[in-house]
């Protein structure tokens, strides 16, 4: 019989730290635990403040399981990758296929570019910067007009991004070591766009996600009709750290864009919104619980989901394979294509600890997320928390999330 005793009294400890945490756990047949504590607002800014200030206890909104949280870098698995598994499942993409070649991305040339492709950048070897900051006027003095901002009401066009990322230099020479990089997903998920023909938000959400019956699974869900109320802020300041960070004029003199209010159903990631318009390969996706939920059994599933093949065994293992060059390397990997993997030998990945089997697959997210699929004990785990959802100016900071205590303590229960 499971015990989940241990694990909720830690998540609601946690929860005075986090803000709220919500927890799912599933086994192939379906969900086996769930546990959600703490507030999904409990900071914000207010008319005639110039800080956000905690709210009492009345104006708070408690976290549910219908609450829907910023996945962060875990859209990277659970939106790009999913897109670049059914393009591959169809044969419309090979993965050895150079970026360059694809429409839209013939200026991808420069300086090395030309030889980096589409399995570079899953790998995340494709030498790129790992946090290109375009959205800061300050962060390019040293770089030819690379400044590249814009709002909702006037956002970047999807051709200017790419020109831009283009022309970024590389960090270190393509295929010389693994670099973890925001701009190698920003890039898939664009080229899944250049191949389909349509924003990655409309191509998942009314095709994947709608066929899987995932009706909480969005970018921007605002847009989408679903009320903030239901969703889970992050930083209380915007993109501010506190006040501390202001980006100052633009290349045009214009103020830069920066929000500077509580972020509640906006992607929080600066690359994502003032690049991206929310939708962007790397960053932006939310969802809740019970959509959580099955997104893992599909992993557990390796594709096939209540006996409904959706992608094919063979193409997802392809993915969920570890890395490297030699069968001794391979064992010790922690990389797959995309996903972070649990190795058959040497140190463990930490936030997955050494509880789940080698092979198991996954990813963490800035804003405190974590996703885990252990196909050989049947056992999936999917964390989201308000880590980013606090005051001061070091909201910013690294504060690790205890990954590798709740999933201990997963295992524990189970």
């Amino acid at each position: 019989m499971s015990d989940w005793s241990q694990i909720d009294r830690y998540l609601d400890d946690q929860a005075a730290e986090l803000t709220s945490a919500s927890l799912v756990v599933v086994r192939s047949g379906g969900t086996v635990h769930r546990h959600v504590c703490g507030d999904a607002l409990r900071y914000s800014t207010a008319p005639g403040r110039p800080r956000a200030v905690e709210l009492p206890a009345g104006r708070r909104v408690a976290a549910t399981a219908s609450t829907l949280y910023d996945l962060a870098s875990n859209t990277k698995m659970w939106a790009t990758n999913l897109a670049l598994i059914r393009l591959v499942d169809r044969g419309i993409l090979d993965l050895e296929r150079p970026v360059h070649t694809i429409e839209g991305w013939s200026a991808f040339t420069t300086d090395g570019l030309d030889t980096v492709r589409i399995i570079d950048l899953l790998r995340h070897e494709a030498g790129l910067s790992a946090d290109p900051r375009y959205f800061d006027p300050r962060a390019h003095a040293s770089w030819e007009d690379l400044y590249c901002s814009g709002t909702p009401e006037h956002p970047v066009p999807r051709s200017r991004i790419i020109d831009v990322i283009c022309r970024t230099p590389l960090q270190r020479r393509p295929r010389s070591g693994y670099l973890y990089s925001d701009l190698d997903y920003m890039i898939l998920g664009l080229v899944v766009e250049q191949l389909v023909g349509a924003r990655l938000d409309y191509l998942l959400e009314n095709g994947l996600y709608r066929a899987m019956g995932l009706h909480n699974t969005v970018f921007n869900p605002l847009d989408k009709g679903i009320p903030a109320d239901r969703i889970a802020a992050t930083e209380p300041e915007g993109n501010t750290r506190g006040g501390s960070v202001d980006y100052g004029p633009a290349p045009d003199g214009s103020p830069a864009p920066l929000r500077r209010y509580t972020l509640r159903g906006q992607v929080h990631d600066e690359k994502a919104w003032y690049c991206m318009g929310g939708v962007a390969g790397h960053a932006g996706l939310f969802t809740d619980s019970a959509d959580l939920a099955e997104l893992l059994r599909l992993g557990l599933g390796e594709g096939t989901l209540d006996g409904e093949q959706i992608i094919s065994p063979s193409t997802w293992r392809r993915f969920a394979s570890p890395q490297g060059t030699t069968p001794v390397a391979r064992r010790g990997s922690s990389h797959a294509l995309g996903w972070r993997i649990a190795p058959a030998a040497g140190s463990a990945y930490p936030p997955f600890g050494t509880a789940p089997s080698p092979g198991s697959i996954g990813h963490t997210g800035w804003t405190g997320t974590l996703t885990l699929v252990d196909r050989d004990q049947d056992v999936a785990i999917g964390l989201m928390t308000g880590a980013r959802h606090r005051l001061g100016s070091d909201v910013g900071a690294d504060r690790q999330v205890g990954y590798r205590r709740i999933v201990d303590l997963v295992y524990r229960g189970l």
